[in-house]
Formats: structure tokens, sequence, C-alpha cells
């Protein structure tokens, strides 16, 4: 049976015996090449249970309710033309929808993630931050301080970033004047985030957000304003050129492909004593990999090579950011159920005198065995 057939017959099923949870559509291209993603799940309205569309584009969400055939319709001739990428989440299992290069479906199943279960009581006491404010005045939270149904999963990514960002950052002298860069800062979401979490910790901070997108920076300043963040500012801006002076702490989460390497590269001329980063779009490598004989298994196919790309592209960051005077370390930073682009790349300052030399040669060493000839990160870090 076609694996798109399958999908399909999965999510009416789940309708239709109400196991249905949430479905992630992603990758797209054509006349919907400008969203980056859409997230489907069912409501009950006055009239009737319907499935709620959030389209996600860069500056704004567009929400629309749909009869269920025609939303399942909807999706049957998204995929494989305007979607490449699809998550159908039901109660006791997940099924993933990819289609390669050359437009052929995969179809993989497996167990259901545990459903989060908040308890409204216990809420403040497991929130980090204090004060929300922000988060009405950015679309996250309604006017009497909950999350938004379609904005609930951003609502814990802020809070889940602020958890990671947390423990580093209480290594650090309490009061001690803070200079952070969001490189790529988007709709500010994280840069808010930061800036509460710091001001209540009492950290003296100063933080600039990064973009080059006009409009964004025009609604994050003036939302800084509502909420009186005198030291928060937000300028118009590419993180390759960017002024950036000295600064303490810099962010860039999901910048595009070797923007990624443009970020960790100034925060490493920059010396910033800590950077998060959560990379993206991996395209540098692809095309350049050719598979040691002994790891060849690894490469037979399109997936594990695109997947080896990733896991390649983010080590040689690791071990640069070693060879340029950090301890690193990754973990996972969103569910995958929110996007396959979930490591986040943390680097703190090592104390300890390292062999720079010698941990630039072994980076160029890995790099070799795949037959890497440019690296974004490495060619900025070579002497000239």
């Amino acid at each position: 049976m076609d694996p798109v057939d399958i999908f399909l017959s999965n999510f009416q099923a789940s309708l239709a015996n109400e196991s249905f949870r949430k479905l992630t559509l992603g990758k797209f291209r054509g006349h919907l090449g400008g969203l980056e993603h859409v997230y489907v799940r069912s409501v009950a309205l006055k009239d009737g249970i319907r499935l709620s569309f959030v389209s996600r584009f860069p500056d704004h969400d567009l929400t629309q309710n749909h009869l269920i055939p025609d939303g399942v319709a909807m999706v049957r001739d998204w995929l494989g033309k305007a979607s490449l990428a699809a998550t159908l989440y039901t109660g006791d299992q997940h099924h993933q929808l990819l289609f390669n290069r050359r437009g052929e479906p995969r179809i993989t199943s497996g167990p259901a993630e545990p459903v989060e279960v908040q308890q409204q009581h216990d809420r403040e006491k497991s929130r980090l931050i204090r004060d929300e404010t922000f988060l009405k005045y950015l679309g996250v939270l309604d006017p009497a301080g909950k999350p938004r149904t379609q904005m609930s999963d951003k609502y814990r990514q802020i809070h889940h970033f602020v958890e990671l960002l947390a423990p580093p950052l209480r290594t650090l002298p309490n009061c001690q004047e803070l200079s952070v860069v969001d490189m790529g800062s988007g709709k500010g979401y994280l840069t808010f985030a930061i800036y509460a979490f710091l001001k209540q910790e009492g950290f003296k901070v100063e933080i600039v957000g990064i973009e080059r997108r006009r409009a964004l920076v025009d609604l994050c300043n003036s939302v800084a304003g509502r909420c009186e963040f005198g030291d928060l500012r937000f300028e118009v801006g590419e993180i390759s050129t960017a002024r950036l002076g000295s600064v303490d702490m810099v962010v860039a989460l999901h910048a595009c492909d070797t923007a990624t390497d443009d970020a960790l590269y100034r925060a490493i001329t920059a010396n910033a004593q800590l950077i998060f980063v959560a990379p993206c779009c991996h395209q540098e490598l692809r095309p350049q990999l050719a598979a040691p004989a002994a790891l060849a298994p690894l490469f037979m196919h399109g997936i594990q090579t695109d997947r080896m790309a990733e896991a390649i592209t983010d080590a040689l960051r690791c071990m640069y950011l070693d060879a340029s005077g950090y301890l690193t370390r990754v973990q996972e930073f969103i569910a995958l159920e929110h996007t396959a682009k979930n490591l986040l790349i943390i680097a703190a300052k090592n104390p300890k005198t390292v062999d720079h030399d010698l941990l630039f040669r072994n980076a160029l060493a890995f790099q070799e065995q795949f037959g890497i000839t440019r690296q974004r990160l490495g060619d900025l870090l070579r002497p000239k």
C-alpha cells in the first residue's frame, strides 16, 4: 500500500475513533513556500467538530477552521506536492511521512509520546519566569494569562528554553552586568524570555535582538516599550554583518544553514562567555559527503545521508568550538513533535588551557575523512 494512503488512512481512522491528537505539516514549497509549519487540531465549536489549521508564517499566524472532510481533502492535496513532511499524533501512536528529493514517500511509526498533564494550581511553581506579561503582548497568552490554544506549543518551548538557560547562567556572579545578543531574533519570544528571566535573577542586562525583517523589529520594539523593558532593543541587520562589540552571551536559534556558523564565529571572535545555538537546514555538507569505506552502510539511502550530514555538521561545530576554547554539549531543545530541528548546542568558556592547534587539526582530520573540503565555521576560523 502506498505510504501516503497509509498515512491518510491512519489520519481518518484517528478522527473516526476520536484518538486524533495533532497533525503537523512542514517543508512547504510552491504556492505555500512562505509557510513554516501548519498545525492541525480538532476543535469543538457551537456548530460541531472542526479541524483547526494554524498556519505559521515568519511574522504571523493564521487560523482557519474547516469541516472534517474538507480538512482531510486539503491535507491529501498538499502531501507530496506543497508539503514534503507530515507527522500524525494519535492516542497511542505517531506516524511520520517524509518525501525525499525524488518525491518518493516513506512512512515510519512508533509509540505516542506521553501526554503532558498540567495541573492549574501548580503552574506558577513549575515556571521559572514569574512575570509573563510580555507573552500577552506577543499573543502567546490571552488576556486572562492562559496560553492560547494555537500557542500552547510555543509557550512550552519558551519555558523549556529558559530551563536550559538557567543552569549555565547561575554559575555567573549574581548582579553581573551582562551583554546579550540574539542573532536572528524573529518575533522575539525567546529574546523577551531571556530578558525577563535575567532581570528577575538580579542581573544588570542589556539585550539586542538582530533581525533582518523590519516589520518584526518594529513589532518587538513596540512590545519592549509597552513592557517598559528599557535595556532590550531590536535592530535590523544580518547575522554576518551586524555590529557586535563586546558581548557576554550569544543566542542564535534556527538560523538557516551556514548562518548558524556565522553566528558561532561572531560569538567566538567577540569572546562570548556563553553561546546557545539551535542549528537548522544543514545543507552545506550534504553534496560534499563521501562515505568512508567502513561506514558505507550508513550512507546507503538518502534519508540516512541527510541525517549523517546533520550529525557531522554539528559534530564539527562542536569540535571547532572546543578548539576555540569552549566546552560544548548538545541536547534536545524541542520535542520532535514540534520540529525535527531539535538540537541545542551550548558552549561555555573553558577555564582550562587547551592545545588549540591540536584540537583544530583534529577537527580538520575528522572532516577530511568524509571528503569535506568546505565547512563554514572551520573556514572562518582557519588562519588566513
